[in-house]
């Protein structure tokens, strides 16, 4: 903890006047209200049609009650965010609610900003049991960090394969069902001197290699922190797999173009794995270049079972709130999860759904039969699984990062390269503890 505030004293001083510029400056004290109103700050980072569907939200909570007032402050990036936050922390002008991302949790919890929620989910103006049971398990699981509720679910995704219908056609596979079929499909292309790749990845593989991993069977970082096994022999085998198809061209990511949709888009791989939020971005460019594409659940590495990352963002509420205003935070996200809300988020933006009720609603079902692209993310929810959280995890990131990088880049042995990626992690995470 003491590191960690160090850093964001140093952050603040950089970023003050940004957060400043951004609302940060504007924030109410704890105890405001306006004309009996109890105002609520909501710091996100939703920007383009994301932001006007929030603000639609925004707005629509607000005429359904006279009691809380929410009022959005963009804040530019997530990492204007997060930099706002914690020069907000360091000023004491944090706002009530912000967007984080399940990495920045464990490092605002550590640092004694962020509100647990455990005590306050269940008040008069917050969630009966049945709403919070209504939530599905796995984006309930990513809301904890060391025993205790410090954020709620809300922009979330996950992983799910982009397929070019044509190209499987043409090397007569129905489906794509484990990474052997994508290799099987790579090597035919390749015999047959096709430039074009099976499968297409973003230029972080981290993601795909710890679901890959996981997947295999391995914990890699288990979300009690109590085994990593990040040198693992079948942790090595996946990574040697990854590695083989990007030396063989049948696996290739999105280097400059810093994202993969738009090479999907212009029919140039056969697969892509992305963001369920995705979809919004290759509909575009595969409508331009007359795709006939679909989606599907991502493929299982091995003898495992199917298995997904979540990714996205929460929402956290800060311990400078005042007793009013953390009742108003917790009205406004069981608001905000309510079925016709959490599906009307999801059709407009392309997150998923939160709750059973958001999927299974009578709105959100008729988008689905008008938009069967986004089938694919709802099939994977009950089997989505969140990355380990623990103070450090930004610093995790970075190295694993360089280490992932050092494998597929140069001629480091995976097995050497993961050995010390394993010490490293095991030293960070037990410094959190």
């Amino acid at each position: 903890m003491n590191q960690w505030t160090k850093g964001l004293t140093l952050v603040a001083s950089a970023t003050l006047l940004a957060a400043c510029s951004t609302g940060g400056s504007d924030s109410k004290k704890a105890d405001s209200k306006k004309d009996g109103v109890v105002e609520i700050t909501l710091w996100h980072a939703m920007n383009g049609p994301h932001q006007e569907a929030l603000t639609k939200l925004v707005d629509e909570y607000n005429e359904s009650q006279d009691k809380y007032k929410v009022i959005e402050q963009n804040q530019g990036d997530y990492k204007t965010l997060t930099q706002s936050i914690m020069a907000a922390g360091s000023s004491k002008t944090l706002p009530t609610i912000a967007q984080a991302t399940p990495s920045n949790v464990p490092d605002f919890a550590g640092a004694g900003i962020l509100a647990p929620l455990d005590d306050v989910l269940m008040t008069e103006d917050g969630f009966k049991q049945d709403e919070l049971d209504q939530i599905y398990p796995g984006f309930m699981e990513g809301t904890k960090f060391d025993g205790k509720t410090y954020s709620m679910p809300f922009s979330k995704s996950a992983r799910i394969m982009f397929v070019n219908e044509d190209i499987l056609k043409e090397y007569n596979m129905t489906e794509i069902k484990t990474w052997d079929d994508v290799k099987k499909l790579g090597e035919a292309m390749k015999a047959k001197g096709d430039d074009r790749v099976a499968m297409g990845l973003e230029n972080d593989v981290l993601m795909e290699l710890e679901t890959m991993a996981r997947q295999n069977g391995a914990d890699w970082i288990s979300e009690d922190l109590k085994n990593i096994d990040i040198d693992s022999p079948k942790i090595v085998e996946t990574l040697e797999f990854i590695k083989e198809g990007l030396d063989n061209n049948w696996i290739n990511t999105a280097g400059e173009e810093g994202y993969y949709s738009g090479i999907f888009g212009r029919g140039q791989s056969a697969l892509y794995i992305g963001s369920s939020a995705g979809i919004a971005h290759v509909e575009p460019v595969a409508e331009e270049n007359k795709l006939n594409w679909s989606t599907a659940e991502i493929p299982v590495f091995g003898e495992g079972e199917p298995l997904t990352l979540f990714a996205g963002n929460d929402l956290t509420v800060f311990k400078s709130a005042s007793k009013e205003q953390m009742a108003g935070a917790i009205n406004f996200i069981k608001f905000l999860l309510e079925a016709e809300q959490t599906a009307d988020w999801a059709i407009q933006t392309g997150y998923l759904p939160i709750t059973k009720g958001g999927v299974e609603s009578k709105e959100y079902q008729e988008f689905l039969k008008e938009n069967p692209r986004q089938e694919a993310a709802i099939k994977e929810l009950p089997y989505g699984k969140n990355q380990a959280k623990f103070v450090g995890s930004g610093e995790y990131r970075n190295i694993a990062l360089q280490a992932i990088d050092q494998i597929i880049s140069g001629d480091a042995k995976p097995a050497d390269v993961l050995k010390n990626l394993q010490k490293q992690t095991t030293e960070i995470v037990n410094k959190s503890k």
